[in-house]
């Protein structure tokens, strides 16, 4: 196996097979590298069998990745190994071995967010008025299942809590559901309930890895330590300076727990950085060095060095923006793709401005990590249909489904049916039957079970993307779309319809099991779909938070709204939190391969208010003699704190004098030519669309190219 590619470092990591390794591998080290190579070399090597090893990691996109280059590597085929996400590995040793945890059957649905939060919303409606929202109380429950130290102060709230959780458990229970929160929960039950099923599976994993170890929590320490006890041949990969997760419950003392509870542990250091230039990787080094009680590593680079980071005082957030569609529309001229740049910032809501300019400068861009597909109803409802088609008993989707397209049936036909359901200890669906009311409802219950069953009696005669078109016209839920939605959002959710036929034709040709099997798998694994899955696809801007950025990279990096409030966040109180902000903004800058800007704004408005700003400590922090500083626009200062309500703040632009024939733009009409001056009016010729307009020439919202 050829190893000439890896560096003193990294062969070390792949060759240091036996025993507690930890690999501190800083950004763009080329740990995934490492990874991959590490388990090629496991296999290829010394001969372990595939399934005597288990690698895990945080994403489906990763694990695919790192499937696919052991593959690449060894000329094998990957797909059965277990290398998957935490909670895909705890989903799929559930599906073999949860039946000994009654009443759960390998049968079991995983249920997302959403629907999670429908079912506390029933709970809590029939428990009458509460002090806690139905969103916050699903919030609070999943942060006792995933925070060990989860207390509720206040009593009548911890009460409240107590009530419908157990309500909620009990639900979920009877229905065989899991929600995302549990599968990790009930893995390490199982294990710890059973021995005899731990031993099986700590004899089976001889070698185990873990990949963003410091983005691991409480329970996913404990599943792997529990795993990792016969052997102790387990490999941590990770870098304590890109730990930003604490309020997922990550736990950065993990690895300091690590090397407590794995005596003789081996540590090794990847400093070397392939991804960014010198300048860029001085400066995030001159950043994390402020943070202490770190494993000390200086981050280099052997790439050649390209210009120093930009660094931008904007007078204003109007100016900051135009600021920064300038400086991509140079990019691109200059030979760069918008797929090369991203805009990156701490707070949601700074994306809305830019995306305001971005279109107006026809910049295409996109918001990464936005509404995931399988989040969009229409798909959870062809799931919900194709989960009924397989699995009668499954009560979640049939009322997601049963009325869906509208058939009459209401909460009190529902209501009754359960109760028949209950007595008889039958499923929802399968008490159909022995309903006995009249009327439209009564009708429309007798009309799904007919369909479905037809459906479900040949369902082996169609392949699977032509099931999506027989549920579509039989069950009527097209014909639906069409009579309740606009044509355009309609045509918009048959078109995602369509899209997901092309996930079920994939599995429909990679496997030779009946429909029923094929089925059963793929339902599984669409459960454990994440917005992190989502793909840039085609030349756009990325707008993303540095979380979601956290494992991108891109040539051309803005870092926007540095400034104290926004980054670090107003909510940040201790030196803890400080510090991991602090590590926010050393991923952000290590995401940047040959040109970083970071840019800030002296005033801005912010949910209605103009307010003074002042730079990120992080910026103050930072040595200036690495930046390439930019002037700061001169402006008449202004009082920028009074409620927009009751007196708006007028941003002079008088800096630039504006003249006859000066090309300008303008926030809401574009771009523009100025044909006419009068005192401090000026007349601009638009595009066709907006025409000729009259301005006032020191208006905020214009601006002189």
């Amino acid at each position: 196996m050829d190893l000439s590619g890896l560096n003193k470092s990294q062969l070390e990591a792949v060759k240091t097979t036996e025993g507690p390794v930890m690999v501190m591998a800083g950004a763009g080290s080329g740990k995934t590298k490492v990874l991959t190579t590490r388990i090629s070399y496991l296999i290829g090597e010394l001969g372990v069998p595939l399934d005597n090893i288990l690698a895990v990691t945080f994403t489906n996109k990763a694990a695919n990745e790192m499937k696919e280059r052991i593959s690449k590597i060894l000329n094998i085929n990957a797909k059965g190994m277990w290398v998957s996400t935490f909670h895909s590995f705890s989903s799929r040793l559930l599906r073999l071995e949860i039946d000994k945890m009654p009443p759960y059957t390998k049968y079991f649905n995983i249920i997302d967010d959403d629907d999670s939060l429908k079912i506390v919303k029933e709970i809590m409606k029939e428990m009458g008025d509460l002090y806690t929202s139905p969103k916050e109380m699903r919030n609070l429950i999943s942060k006792s299942k995933n925070f060990l130290d989860f207390k509720i102060k206040d009593i009548d709230r911890r009460t409240e809590f107590h009530k419908v959780f157990d309500l909620y458990e009990a639900r979920l229970k009877k229905d065989n559901l899991l929600d995302f929160d549990d599968l990790i929960i009930k893995t390490i039950e199982l294990l710890t309930k059973f021995p005899n099923v731990l031993e099986i599976y700590q004899h089976k994993f001889q070698y185990i890895l873990v990949d963003e170890f410091q983005d691991t929590n409480e329970l996913q320490y404990k599943l792997m330590r529990l795993l990792s006890a016969k052997h102790k041949n387990i490999f941590v990969v990770g870098d304590d300076f890109q730990s930003i997760y604490a309020f997922r419950g990550a736990k950065l003392e993990n690895i300091n727990k690590f090397q407590r509870d794995f005596i003789g542990t081996k540590l090794i250091l990847l400093e070397q950085n392939y991804r960014s230039t010198k300048e860029i990787l001085n400066l995030a080094n001159n950043v994390i060095i402020n943070n202490p009680n770190q494993i000390k590593k200086t981050m280099f680079s052997e790439n050649n060095f390209g210009s120093k980071p930009k660094i931008y005082s904007a007078y204003s957030s109007y100016d900051e923006i135009m600021y920064v569609c300038d400086k991509i529309k140079e990019l691109v001229l200059d030979g760069d793709s918008y797929s090369d740049i991203a805009i990156m910032y701490r707070a949601n809501h700074i994306s809305r401005g830019f995306e305001e300019q971005l279109m107006k400068y026809r910049i295409p861009y996109k918001i990464y990590g936005g509404l995931s597909f399988f989040s969009r109803a229409e798909i959870k409802d062809m799931i919900a249909y194709l989960r009924l088609l397989i699995f009668n008993d499954d009560n979640f989707s049939f009322k997601r489904v049963v009325n869906n397209p509208k058939r009459g049936i209401g909460k009190s036909i529902l209501d009754k049916l359960e109760l028949i359901a209950n007595e008889s200890n039958l499923s929802l669906y399968d008490a159909i039957p022995y309903y006995k009311g009249k009327g439209q409802g009564a009708s429309g219950l007798v009309e799904f079970k007919t369909i479905i069953d037809s459906i479900k009696a040949t369902i082996e005669n169609y392949k699977l993307p032509d099931l999506i078109d027989v549920l579509l016209d039989e069950t009527g839920y097209k014909d639906e779309l069409y009579r309740t939605e606009d044509e355009e959002v309609a045509e918009d959710k048959l078109n995602n319809i369509k899209e997901f036929k092309s996930i079920l034709k994939d599995t429909d040709e990679e496997s030779l099991d009946s429909n029923v099997i094929k089925l059963q798998g793929l339902l599984g694994d669409l459960a454990l779909r994440t917005n992190n899955d989502d793909n840039n696809d085609g030349n756009s801007v990325i707008l993303t938070t540095y979380h979601q950025a956290k494992g991108l990279e891109f040539k051309d990096v803005f870092m926007v709204a540095n400034e104290e409030g926004i980054f670090p966040s107003s909510n940040t109180v201790t030196d803890e939190e400080i510090e991991e902000e602090r590590r926010i903004c050393y991923v952000g800058i290590t995401r940047a391969k040959k040109r970083l800007f970071l840019t800030y704004c002296n005033h801005r408005r912010i949910f209605g208010y103009d307010t003074d700003m002042s730079p990120s400590r992080f910026i103050d922090e930072m040595d200036k003699s690495l930046l390439d500083d930019n002037k700061v626009r001169k402006a008449p200062v202004v009082n920028y704190n009074k409620p927009i309500e009751k007196k708006t703040v007028v941003e002079s632009n008088n800096n630039d004098i504006i003249n006859v024939g000066d090309k300008v733009n303008h926030k809401s009409f574009g771009d523009g030519v100025v044909v006419a001056k009068d005192g401090m009016v000026i007349t601009v010729a638009f595009k066709a669309e907006f025409g000729i307009k009259k301005l006032k020439a020191d208006h905020p919202s214009i601006r002189k190219r």
